[in-house]
């Protein structure tokens, strides 16, 4: 029964006349218009076939009866490969097969109904098998993601470690650095403000040695210039000593780096990875609870 066609009447073709089927006839196996279905209904030997709307049921339309590969009618079964066949099929691909039987006979002797619902039994089980896979695997998803985190969660605590620990001793490095010049800085200043005083003395004293030498006596005079040659030999005593005085060194403020850190940066600037990511497979029992009952022999 062709699935690209409209199913014809059975009854009426057989009279040489075309009338679309409305009805299909399981049992029957052909199409019925509504005509002809009345009669059928009314027939003591039809009126308790199984029927149903072919619009209804398109489905059905797509069961054929020829062979897909020679168009011919299928009336033959080989036992071997478990599949009906045309009389090409049987002479070109089941030629050495063993106890080719009517497709007919195969038919009277099934239970329809025990083989659906075998099949239906067959379609849950592998239903419910393709369900413990998903949810496996879509259990399985989220633990990888899961595991994914729990990767990075640990280098991320490493960095955030170091870099805290970086930060204090960068902050240790630079209050050190800060207290060291602030002392040298309030000592160097101290030290410019005595000289500039001490400098500023010996320009008052210039100017007085020219005041006591120009407008006294001559006692007055060599008085005068004793008196600041004196308070000379005290600055002269003060920039004899300045040379061994520590404040008058110059200071640089300078760094020498920790080695271990020199080791660190190298060691890391070699480093190429942090670990190694792989996927681990591993075999998950999904308990079948179907089994193949009957294996044909590949065609």
């Amino acid at each position: 029964m062709a699935s690209s066609k409209p199913i014809p009447c059975g009854p009426c073709e057989e009279g040489k006349v075309y009338t679309k089927a409305d009805i299909w006839c399981y049992n029957c196996d052909e199409g019925l218009c509504s005509t002809c279905l009345s009669h059928h209904k009314k027939s003591k030997g039809t009126r308790d076939h199984k029927t149903v709307d072919i619009n209804y049921k398109p489905f059905f339309q797509a069961i054929k009866t020829e062979c897909d590969k020679h168009d011919k009618q299928l009336h033959l079964y080989c036992p071997s490969h478990l599949i009906p066949c045309c009389d090409e099929c049987i002479s070109r691909s089941h030629s050495k097969c063993t106890g080719i039987k009517s497709l007919t006979s195969e038919v009277e002797k099934t239970n329809v109904e025990e083989s659906k619902e075998s099949v239906e039994r067959d379609i849950k089980s592998i239903s419910r098998l393709f369900e413990k896979i998903l949810n496996k695997k879509l259990s399985n998803i989220k633990t990888g993601e899961q595991q994914c985190e729990s990767i990075k969660e640990p280098i991320f605590k490493v960095r955030e470690n170091i870099n805290k620990h970086l930060d204090r001793l960068e902050k240790k490095l630079w209050q050190e650095a800060d207290r060291l010049l602030d002392y040298e800085k309030s000592t160097a200043t101290s030290f410019v403000t005595e000289i500039e005083e001490k400098n500023t003395n010996l320009q008052t004293m210039q100017d007085h040695l020219q005041s006591v030498t120009t407008h006294t006596s001559k006692l007055q005079s060599f008085l005068g210039v004793h008196q600041i040659q004196q308070q000379l030999h005290t600055y002269q005593r003060y920039a004899e000593d300045i040379e061994n005085d520590d404040r008058a060194n110059k200071f640089d403020i300078k760094m020498k780096q920790n080695d271990v850190i020199e080791n660190i940066q190298s060691q890391l600037e070699s480093l190429e990875s942090l670990g190694e990511v792989a996927v681990v497979k591993t075999e998950t029992p999904l308990n079948r609870e179907t089994n193949v009952r009957r294996n044909p022999q590949v065609e």
